[in-house]
């Protein structure tokens, strides 16, 4: 390769001289030298270098710059014979040697390119576009201004995109499908109405064995060309649509690679539930809701989608694992789980991107091939759940743009969300299930402390059982903590346990605290629901401390909070969708005695910082 003075345009425009940089000066400065190199060898006059630039906007100064600019253009070029600047009939003519520019060696290295695949050799041609696509450092002529740098900005990353395009078809016609597939998925995003790539997206991914996944991208596509330039898709789009539907579309077996790699990931089970419950208490009708969804999505092959809401320790997670690990005969080809850290301020919500890596790989996907984009991702990890039926249960989700790419998109499979807030989105636009989980009722709460502390010692103390779970609120999670700790204390008689957590020293969640695990600590996972809040709603769940009775009205907040009846019904809303408040009629609202305790003490706590605030 040439070793003189360089010039780089694939990118910004650079000057090298025997290897470092020299400087191809401020942005104007480099219009001109683009100008002149995009026609080297050619003169340039004067006028058409200041129109370049500056277009019909050009100062009157315009022709002193230039001159300007071509004066240290020359200084920076120094005394080399490769390169120099000539003064011809009232403009300028660069000459260089035809390699000091990258973009001639990128041309050469495509056209060897060309001349490879012409004679068969897939392999070369490959090699050759990648080596030409790895001479691009960033989009052509960046940073450089001017009527000209835009015009050929446009040229040059078209013929970038062309160069792809080729490299990708090699691939694909020398079999390399899946990797093929995860590369054009991404350039598709780019270039959404670019009826090359997806025919080529098509064709790898049907290759992979993603037959659904090809069509649905053939109808994406036709509608977007449709709606956006009112054209049909081209004939020979609709061929490899057609060859797809028919199964005619021949392809190419995979006769470059050794023959011990396989063509595609080979397929896992992975099996990620966490422990399921022994029993699951007072969840019998969601649970048979679940299982009808399941049936009916087998019986009109689409995905199921079910999201499982409520108030903070209702016991969402577990119900979600324990039915899952009870459909888990019906989707024998694994279950997926993930913790989207949805559920407070302290932890961020987890990137979707990191989460389709981890199910990438435990779905057999190589580091190696890992597509860079979320989309791209989103698309594999469809792609290769296309003919599997898998369950995929997310956890602690924060909203539905996190999850949208996490979905199951063929038939067979299944998707269990869950989450403190109510997912509209969800549930509008992919049918989802909705499934509100409510406290247990006295007779299953009642049950669940038989079950976890034996029902000979329940039975013999009914009054204490009753005081205890109207002190928990019926609340899975506060239940859970008292078992715990009734169960370490089997001396202990369950009318001293109640006595003690009614003690007036004792602040009402006091008794459900947890110090070994934030999880079990009702108060804790409370707070994180409450952090969700924005200002407004904040400071009306403290206001609704001071509704004497769990069941209010929205006049009666309303005057309590001195605020307008409608506002009241808008924040009341948002209490709602985050499960602390529950509408049990028009205008008619309640609360579970754990949440109003809550509310209280933030309320207390509110008016003792304000005071630490005043100076008392």
């Amino acid at each position: 390769m040439y070793v003189g003075v360089q010039f780089s345009v694939l990118g910004p425009v650079r000057l090298h001289r025997r290897g470092v940089e020299a400087g191809a000066g401020q942005p104007r400065q480099c219009a001109v030298l683009a100008s002149l190199l995009l026609r080297a060898g050619r003169p340039v006059s004067l006028s058409k270098l200041v129109e370049d630039v500056w277009g019909d906007e050009a100062p009157q100064s315009a022709i002193g710059s230039v001159r300007t600019y071509i004066y240290r253009l020359r200084q920076a070029l120094g005394e080399q014979r490769d390169s120099s600047v000539h003064l011809v009939d009232g403009g300028y003519r660069l000459h260089i040697q035809p390699d000091a520019l990258d973009l001639n060696r990128f041309k050469e290295t495509a056209a060897r390119a060309r001349e490879a695949r012409s004679t068969g050799d897939l392999a070369s041609a490959t090699s050759l576009l990648t080596k030409g696509l790895e001479m691009w450092k960033g989009v052509a002529l960046a940073g450089v201004p001017g009527p000209f740098a835009d015009q050929q900005r446009s040229v040059l990353g078209e013929l970038r995109l062309a160069c792809a395009e080729e490299q990708l078809a090699c691939e694909v016609e020398r079999g390399r499908y899946a990797e093929a597939a995860a590369e054009l998925s991404a350039l598709l995003v780019e270039h959404p109405l670019r009826e090359r790539v997806c025919g080529l997206l098509m064709t790898a991914l049907y290759g992979a064995g993603r037959q659904s996944e090809a069509l649905t991208i053939f109808h994406t596509t036709s509608h977007m060309l449709r709606q956006r330039l009112g054209v049909s898709p081209s004939p020979e789009l609709q061929q490899v649509h057609e060859r797809i539907l028919s199964g005619r579309l021949e392809l190419t077996q995979t006769s470059d690679l050794p023959k011990s790699a396989p063509r595609a990931p080979s397929p896992h089970a992975p099996a990620q539930l966490q422990a399921a419950l022994p029993s699951l208490v007072g969840r019998e009708r969601e649970q048979g809701q679940v299982e009808r969804l399941v049936a009916d999505a087998e019986a009109s092959s689409s995905v199921a989608i079910c999201t499982i809401g409520g108030l903070a320790g209702v016991g969402k997670t577990a119900f979600a694992i324990t039915v899952a690990h009870r459909l888990a005969d019906r989707f024998p080809d694994g279950q997926l789980f993930a913790d989207l850290q949805g559920a407070g301020p302290e932890v961020e919500p987890r990137d979707p991107a990191h989460v389709l890596e981890d199910f990438l790989q435990s779905l057999g996907v190589r580091p190696a091939d890992m597509p860079e984009t979320t989309q791209a991702r989103g698309l594999m990890f469809r792609g290769l759940l296309a003919n599997r039926r898998v369950l995929v249960l997310l956890d602690n989700v924060w909203n539905t743009d996190q999850v949208k790419h996490l979905l199951p998109g063929g038939p067979g499979s299944m998707a269990l969300v869950t989450s403190r807030m109510q997912l509209h989105a969800l549930v509008a636009a992919y049918q989802a299930l909705p499934l509100t989980l409510m406290p247990l009722s006295q007779a299953d709460a009642r049950s669940l402390l038989a079950r976890r502390l034996g029902a000979a010692r329940t039975a013999a103390e009914p009054e204490a059982v009753d005081r205890i779970v109207r002190l928990a609120g019926q609340l899975p999670l506060a239940l859970a903590n008292v078992a715990a700790r009734a169960a370490y204390r089997p001396q202990l008689r369950l009318a001293s346990l109640a006595d003690e957590y009614e003690a007036p020293e004792h602040r009402t969640l006091d008794a459900f605290a947890s110090e070994e695990d934030q999880a079990l600590d009702v108060r804790a996972s409370l707070t994180r629901s409450y952090r969700l809040l924005d200002t407004e709603t904040a400071a009306l769940f403290r206001d609704l401390s001071a509704c004497p009775d769990p069941l209010f009205a929205a006049s009666q907040v309303a005057d309590l909070a001195g605020r307008p009846e409608c506002r009241v019904r808008k924040v009341l809303s948002r209490l709602i969708r985050a499960h602390l408040v529950s509408e049990v009629g028009p205008g008619r609202y309640s609360w579970n005695r754990l949440v109003a305790a809550y509310a209280a003490e933030q309320a207390r706590n509110r008016v003792l910082d304000q005071g630490e605030l005043a100076g008392w």
